[in-house]
């Protein structure tokens, strides 16, 4: 578990397209859960390694170093629930909405549409 991302893996010799690879995310289920999986993992990877660089850094480099940084947690962010920035509330809620008609009700719409069809003769 290196943190290799999955574009740079499915560009080498033997291994299918990325294409092929989104499909079968698309297709199962298990599958999906598993590049989900590594795509956390890969992240703490990451993590790990820019937080190594930042205690190594010197003067000529720290600027990029933080830059590192800075991309790692908005990866852990987004990848791992832990160092997540957003909040997520579950709830199980039903709603059920019930009305009645009363069959009895006779509207004639004839005589309405009549009525505001004619403006000729309210007007005489």
């Amino acid at each position: 578990m290196t943190g290799i991302p999955l574009s740079r893996i499915c560009k080498e010799k033997d291994m299918p397209s990325l294409t092929k690879v989104y499909n079968w995310i698309a297709k199962h289920k298990d599958f999906s859960n598993s590049i989900q999986e590594s795509r956390r993992i890969g992240a703490q990877s990451y993590i790990e390694k820019a937080m190594d660089e930042l205690e190594h850094a010197d003067n000529r480099n720290i600027m990029i170093v933080r830059e590192k940084v800075q991309l790692a947690k908005w990866l852990a962010s987004k990848l791992i629930p832990i160092f997540g920035d957003r909040q997520e509330i579950k709830t199980d809620t039903t709603i059920e909405i019930k009305w009645s008609t009363n069959d009895l009700i006779d509207v004639n719409a004839e005589a309405e549409a009549e009525e505001i069809g004619t403006t000729k003769d309210k007007q005489s």
